[in-house]
Parts: C-alpha cells; sequence; structure tokens
C-alpha cells in the first residue's frame, strides 16, 4: 500500500512540472508523452482506491469488522472519483486541443487560458486526492487495531 501511495505522490509531482511545463514547451513529442504520464499516474491514483477499498471489505468481512469501515471506504471514493474523472477530461480537451490551434481553429491565448484552468483543476484535485489518501489511511490502520478507530 505505502508503495503505491508514494508512486502516485511522486508521479503526481512529475505530472505538475510537465504540465507546467507546456507553458513554454510547444513539442508535439512532449505533449504526448505529458499525456501517457499523466493518464498512467491517474489510472495508478483509481486503482489504488479501487485496491485498498477491496481489501478493506474483504478484511472486514473475513474479520467480522463493523460495516463502518467499508462505509468510510466508500464514503473516500464518492468523494475522490467524481473531481478525477472531471479532470481526466479536461486534461483529455487540454491534449486534443493543439491539433485545433495548429489548424487555426483555436487561437493560442484560449489554449493557455484553458491550459492555466486546468493545471487550477488539478491542483485542487490533487488536494481533494492527499485528503481522501490521508482518510484512507487512517481508516486501513484504525480497522487493523493500528490506530484508533476514527
Amino acid at each position: 500500500m505505502w508503495f503505491f501511495m508514494i508512486s502516485c505522490y511522486v508521479l503526481s509531482a512529475v505530472t505538475f512540472a510537465m504540465l507546467l511545463s507546456l507553458l513554454t514547451v510547444s513539442s508535439l513529442v512532449f505533449l504526448i508523452l505529458t499525456s501517457m504520464v499523466y493518464c498512467f499516474t491517474e489510472t495508478l491514483v483509481i486503482f489504488f482506491f479501487v485496491g485498498t477499498g477491496v481489501s478493506v471489505r474483504d478484511y472486514s468481512k473475513d474479520n467480522n469488522l463493523p460495516e463502518s469501515f467499508r462505509k468510510r471506504s466508500l464514503a473516500i471514493k464518492y468523494k475522490i472519483y467524481p473531481p478525477t474523472m472531471l479532470n481526466l477530461l479536461f486534461m483529455i480537451v487540454l491534449f486534443i486541443l493543439p491539433g485545433a490551434v495548429h489548424a487555426g481553429k483555436i487561437p493560442m491565448a484560449a489554449y493557455s487560458i484553458y491550459l492555466v484552468f486546468c493545471l487550477g483543476h488539478y491542483v485542487y484535485t490533487k488536494l481533494i486526492q492527499h485528503d481522501c489518501f490521508r482518510a484512507n489511511t487512517e481508516n486501513i490502520l484504525a480497522m487493523s487495531g493500528i490506530a484508533r478507530a476514527v
């Protein structure tokens, strides 16, 4: 669990740096690389919460623990998935728009404004994800008896 969580944080920082670089770098190859790193990072975050949710459900069931642990895990998923999926949608559009800019259908200034918006939403999403990582870790530690129940 810790390895994947730390990997999510490291990849998120790398992704943010790459997205920030898009303000100055106009290389199509770099844009494609950034989109790949971004998609991998967000997929890892999503599957982290899917995997820990399944583990919480199974561990709770096998050890006859209260249903509250599973409900907390579900509440975390309900909090993290909507902004993460919305950010994925925004970023997909961001990665497609350079084609429209190149074709002259959208001005570069409009693309730059949208890029700044996407960066802001990315930071907002990462703050929510951080809060969910914290809550998920507290839930798992409480469930395993390492920390007191929250």
